[in-house]
């Protein structure tokens, strides 16, 4: 049990974003993982698990569009962002509830709109999350907070991918629903409902109750919203511009990250329980890369170490890719994929660590729930048109030609780290908590992060 003001020490603040990162990782793994594994058992082909893989993220991609929300409509009394953090895993819990009513593999089109929803409701709680998340850590704390965040989402990936696969084994697929389901019920009532955030600061003083005074209210909060929006992207350096590049760039080489990963396991043989057994491993894997990768970035500079990462993906795809003899996986063992697997999934979470105290640094606080979330949506649109022409591609030339092209694709984003220095706009001296103590700490204006 959390106690009571779990966001006022560093030990607690990391305990809680991290258990809140888990409810991301557990529905997630379970769509990713345990799903898509069970429609290429049932003979479902590469372009439709591709575009399938594509619907998870889609909605990810689009979150800024109700992002701003997040940060306008405050229930205070609840707490601003746990009223929607909250709200949204209760939908989450309801929606997928409802894909247990269906066949998976008699009714795609309805499983997919079904994911969808309930990935809209799982983003809605990432915006919400993240907000509080740059609200309250301070710069010095991003990187190990956000491998630790990172690490906690695998570990919910392999709780939601493997754990439903070793469940399915023995007891069928349907069996895995109130497994999942379970979970995510239990860290709503342990963790999210125990929160006890900091108060934001207010853009207009507390008016007499009114319909007029409420309406001028909104409109004054509205238009010191935009100008703080504006002024988050355009007034605050190159680096919150740059960054919208960025994100819409492959982040490493990601074919053995989406659907190819899942359909090659598949495709070599394996069954429910060594692709669990592999998940388990991989996840275990990807969650020390978070760790190390935002340990190291916190000391030798986020983007140089990032640029390091991307390129350490390369290497097992790159090699993998060497290994194939025809259009299939023709000559690839079981153990060689293996290796390939464990060695992209460390460098894949070694990026996960590191990246997100980039994009931190380059975000506005005032506007958080919407900029910073803007930033996460492209890197999710990169994982949607990613699994959509890598699908699509790999039906028609083979995994090879496929991991191939990934894997040279990857340098292109390179070329724009330089370019994303820390945000300048830091929070108003206005703003500031006047030594309350719920205000984080004011980062001076083009302080550097350490590259």
């Amino acid at each position: 049990m959390l106690p009571r003001n779990v966001l006022a020490s560093r030990g607690g603040r990391l305990l809680a974003f991290s258990l809140l990162y888990l409810t991301e990782g557990i529905p997630f793994g379970f769509s990713a993982i345990a799903l898509t594994t069970y429609l290429r058992q049932a003979g479902v082909g590469l372009t439709e698990i591709g575009l399938f893989t594509a619907s998870l993220y889609a909605p990810w991609g689009f979150k800024p569009l109700w992002a701003p929300i997040v940060d306008l409509v405050r229930v205070k009394r609840f707490g601003a962002r746990r009223f929607w953090i909250a709200g949204a895993q209760i939908m989450m819990i309801l929606t997928l509830a409802l894909v247990m009513l269906i066949d998976p593999g008699a009714d795609l089109r309805l499983l997919t709109l079904l994911i969808m929803i309930h990935n809209v409701f799982a983003a809605t709680q990432d915006i919400a999350i993240d907000a509080l998340a740059v609200q309250v850590l301070p710069e010095k704390e991003r990187g190990v907070a956000n491998g630790f965040m990172f690490a906690a989402s695998y570990l919910g990936q392999a709780i939601g991918g493997s754990g439903a696969l070793f469940l399915a084994g023995a007891l069928g697929f349907r069996a895995t629903y109130p497994f999942i389901l379970g979970m995510l019920a239990l860290i709503l009532v342990l963790v999210t409902l125990r929160l006890h955030e900091p108060a934001l600061p207010e853009a207009a003083a507390r008016a007499a109750a009114g319909a007029r005074a409420v309406l001028a209210a909104i409109g004054l909060r509205l238009k010191t919203y935009g100008r703080d929006l504006y002024q988050g992207f355009f007034r605050s350096g190159p680096g919150p511009l740059v960054g919208v590049l960025f994100g819409l760039a492959p982040n490493g080489a990601l074919a053995l990250g989406l659907a190819l990963g899942s359909t090659m396991m598949v495709d070599l043989g394996m069954d429910e329980g060594q692709i669990a057994r592999l998940n388990i491993w991989t996840t275990i894997a990807a969650a020390l890369g978070c760790i190390v990768g935002g340990w190291v970035s916190d000391r030798l500079g986020h983007r140089k170490m990032l640029a390091v990462w991307y390129v350490a993906t390369t290497v097992p795809t790159f090699w993998l890719a060497g290994q194939i003899t025809g259009t299939g996986l023709e000559g690839v063992t079981v153990s060689e994929y293996f290796r390939a697997a464990m060695a992209y999934a460390f460098t894949s979470g070694l990026i996960a660590g590191t990246a997100i105290a980039v994009f931190m640094g380059l975000t506005s606080p005032l506007v958080a729930a919407t900029q910073f979330s803007g930033y996460m949506a492209l890197r999710n649109l990169v994982y949607t048109y990613s699994s959509s022409w890598q699908g699509r591609f790999a039906d028609l030339h083979g995994y090879a030609q496929t991991m191939h092209l990934d894997a040279w694709i990857a340098f292109l984003p390179l070329v724009a780290l330089p370019f994303l220095r820390p945000s300048t706009r830091g929070l108003r001296d206005e703003d500031v908590g006047a030594g309350d103590g719920t205000a984080p700490p004011r980062v001076p204006p083009g302080a550097p992060d350490g590259d």
